[in-house]
């Protein structure tokens, strides 16, 4: 039997560009989903639960949003497997924005929206 969703926004299928990394953005993964509370990265260099992470977006209208996350949970898994299981990568909260977080509760919005 599946686990139930305990998530308070629901999460958004969305496939965006990330950089991300404790310190720097300097490594690069996709977005599987996101949500006003946190999103997905699809990537082999994961970082384990707890881990503080700065995190920059590109989004579709050209803005980049920067976020400090916290890793929420991480599976590793091979490169040439990363596009065919379901999570793989990082689920990330959102603990904070660094600078303007609108572009990105507008994404989300729009997309909920839709």
């Amino acid at each position: 039997m599946p686990m139930a969703d305990k998530r308070r926004k629901p999460r958004l299928r969305k496939r965006m560009r990330v950089h991300y990394g404790p310190q720097t953005p300097s490594k690069v993964g996709f977005t599987a989903d996101i949500s006003e509370s946190g999103l997905c990265i699809q990537t082999f260099g994961v970082y384990k639960p707890g881990t503080n992470l700065l995190i920059e977006l590109e989004l579709p209208s050209g803005d980049t949003v920067r976020i400090e996350g916290r890793v929420h949970w991480s599976r590793k898994v091979p490169p040439h497997l990363l596009r065919k299981v379901k999570y793989a990568g990082m689920g990330i909260k959102i603990v904070n924005f660094i600078g303007d977080p609108e572009p990105y509760i507008k994404l989300c919005h729009r997309m909920s929206e839709a």
